[in-house]
């Protein structure tokens, strides 16, 4: 299979093994990229895989593209990055905890990599967009990864249904795995409240899961529901929970549902905003979901 190196950087610029990489008349950096790794794998007539970075000491991913023009991100796995990269610095929201006090941490499948809403950028240079859809997509595949931690540690009893949900979508078994994790976040939420810790994160995995399965209309449901109560709690959390139910709306094709979950992410984000400022790629994805909900608002008139 042939391996490819890819290089996007913070400007919108991008190279494929050290060539430069010049996107179309209105096309994004990161279309181009996918439309050339498209090309490799057409004339190839196999899958193509290529190691994507934001620049030196970025954390890579692996994008693997078909000939048939379909790609997704590969779970990491060890010897996936072919240079040593310095780690990523832990999320303030994701506090050291020992082994004994969590839950296993082996996350299910990688998502698969959200399509960038096909909005048009008004007034603004290819450039700036490119560097607006570059941040925005960083903070998609930032939402993607595996939920967080849970707040507190859990019981002995939940760290160990956790461990087997998280087995069965490594091992694919996806429904069996969405099933179950719906059985835990309904007895959560019967015993100890919808808004406690435990019985959110549960539906934050439910969410996760029913994403991975196809099901984009049950995993929005899911993530809003758990940003709806992060926001209102004030939870430091709240900011990527939001931008995980952005990445399931993304997926959505029923214009009157997408224009209803879009106006409650926006809402959620202008809460957010009044409190302190978006992080990095938050305010950018924000702004493309605003501009894709007026193009189909305005395809109702």
């Amino acid at each position: 299979m042939d391996r490819f190196q890819v290089y996007v950087s913070d400007e919108g610029l991008a190279e494929i093994d050290g060539e430069p990489l010049v996107p179309a008349p209105g096309q994004s950096v990161h279309e181009a990229v996918l439309d050339r790794l498209h090309q490799y794998a057409e004339e190839s007539g196999a899958a193509v895989d290529a190691t994507v970075g934001d620049g030196p000491g970025a954390t890579h991913f692996v994008l693997r593209v078909l000939p048939d023009g379909s790609s997704h991100v590969l779970a990491p796995t060890p010897g996936d990055t072919p240079e040593p990269e310095p780690a990523a610095p832990r999320p303030e929201s994701e506090p050291e905890q020992s082994p004994e006090a969590t839950a296993p941490t082996t996350a299910p499948p990688a998502a698969p990599a959200a399509p960038a809403v096909a909005a048009p950028a008004v007034g603004t240079s290819a450039v700036a967009t490119a560097v607006a859809r570059a941040r925005a997509t960083a903070a998609i595949r930032n939402a993607m990864r595996q939920p967080e931690p849970l707040v507190e540690p859990p019981p002995a009893e939940l760290s160990e249904q956790i461990g087997h949900i998280n087995e069965l979508g490594i091992a694919g078994r996806l429904d069996e795995a969405f099933a179950r994790a719906t059985v835990l976040r309904q007895k959560l939420t019967g015993s100890v409240g919808a808004e406690h810790p435990h019985a959110v994160e549960a539906r934050a995995v439910e969410a996760y899961l029913a994403h991975l399965r196809g099901d984009h209309r049950e995993a929005v449901v899911l993530a809003l529901a758990v940003a709806r109560i992060r926001c209102g709690a004030g939870d430091e959390r709240a900011p990527m929970d939001v931008a995980r139910a952005a990445a399931a709306w993304r997926q959505l094709d029923d214009s009157p549902a997408t224009v209803a979950h879009g106006h409650e992410l926006l809402h959620m984000w202008n809460m957010l905003s009044r409190r302190e400022p978006l992080p990095p790629g938050h305010a950018e994805l924000a702004e493309e979901v605003r501009r894709y909900i007026e193009e189909l608002e305005g395809a109702y008139v």
